[in-house]
């Protein structure tokens, strides 16, 4: 994490990594869904104290990650077919606009490693915590190249949504599909292909559409 934009506040700080730390127990199941924690358990979970944590879980519930039973505890949100339609419906123009500002705007050096990225996406063959971690990776990068603040911030929880429901139905994810998808995207946004990386961003999210498609579980 990059403090140097941040707040000269220490409990901000805090409250950040709280959260950072949550969100990852949440993307990767380690807090299942359905699953009722107290705040107690989830502050001897991450070693932070009442207030970071506080804040880390009120922004988490107000994303959709939790839902909070006052006087009973958190409950994890569960993963639902309905709720991942609704997600992507929104998450599509966000990213966007992410990848037509980063095709536009990226310098050289992030264009290098734009294309460093796509090679290795197209090497990690059927492992899926690489892809998952080359795919946290390119989206932080375009983030970075897009310069828009508030598309970035508003797409993040969309993301870790979509993280969440890649871990939950992770037997049914077809890697060459969503490797394609990601390659093609990076490799486009490096080519300053403002075009093909808009249609390649919607490719990415056909993906993940198929995926919720293909789940007959209600939700």
């Amino acid at each position: 994490m990059n403090t140097a934009s941040k707040p000269a506040n220490s409990t901000i700080s805090l409250a950040e990594q709280a959260y950072q730390v949550l969100e990852e127990k949440l993307v990767t199941l380690e807090l299942l869904p359905g699953f009722t924690v107290s705040e107690g358990q989830l502050i001897e979970l991450t070693g932070f104290g009442r207030t970071p944590v506080r804040e880390a879980i009120q922004r988490l519930a107000y994303q959709g990650m939790f839902y909070v039973m006052p006087r009973k505890g958190l409950v994890v949100t569960e993963v639902s077919r309905s709720t991942m339609a609704h997600i992507l419906e929104a998450r599509k123009p966000l990213e966007r606009v992410i990848v037509n500002r980063a095709a536009l705007n990226a310098r050289d050096s992030q264009r290098s490693e734009l294309a460093s990225i796509a090679r290795m996406l197209t090497i990690s063959h059927d492992s899926f915590g690489d892809f998952l971690k080359l795919d946290s990776n390119l989206s932080e990068l375009l983030d970075l190249c897009s310069g828009n603040f508030y598309a970035s911030t508003a797409v993040a929880p969309l993301r870790s949504h979509c993280r969440r429901f890649w871990n939950y139905y992770r037997h049914r994810v077809q890697m060459s599909d969503t490797i394609s998808a990601n390659s093609n995207l990076a490799r486009l946004v490096a080519r300053r292909d403002y075009n093909g990386a808009r249609k390649a961003s919607d490719g990415v999210i056909a993906v993940m559409e198929r995926l919720v498609a293909s789940i007959d579980r209600p939700g």
